[in-house]
């Protein structure tokens, strides 16, 4: 049962760790950004690219409570396997103990 239990744990961990989707692309090259972004306007030019160097969005606080969120069930899945360790560590003293004296 113990196994089991510790299974369920590491996936929990396993789950928490993940990234839960895709994040937003971010292209540090200006050519690859201005061939992304150049269309033709109605008069024929070309569109001028977005600027480079837009200050950065802070994340959303959606994503923040998710983040956090998965670091508290990560927190309390290793200290569930911390558990599990100290337990069966005691365990094999204990039986290594009464087989030597045995």
């Amino acid at each position: 049962m113990w196994r089991s239990v510790l299974a369920v744990c590491l996936l929990v961990l396993a789950g928490a760790l993940t990234v839960a989707g895709t994040g937003t692309a971010v292209t540090t090259s200006p050519q690859i950004a201005a061939a992304q972004t150049e269309s033709l306007a109605p008069g024929g030019t070309i569109d001028p690219a977005p600027e480079i160097n837009a200050p950065q969005q802070e994340p959303a606080p959606a994503t923040s409570a998710e983040t956090r969120r998965k670091l508290w069930i990560g927190g309390i899945a290793v200290l569930l396997f911390a558990l599990v360790y100290w337990r069966n560590k005691k365990r094999w003293t204990k039986w290594r103990a009464g087989r030597k004296a045995g």
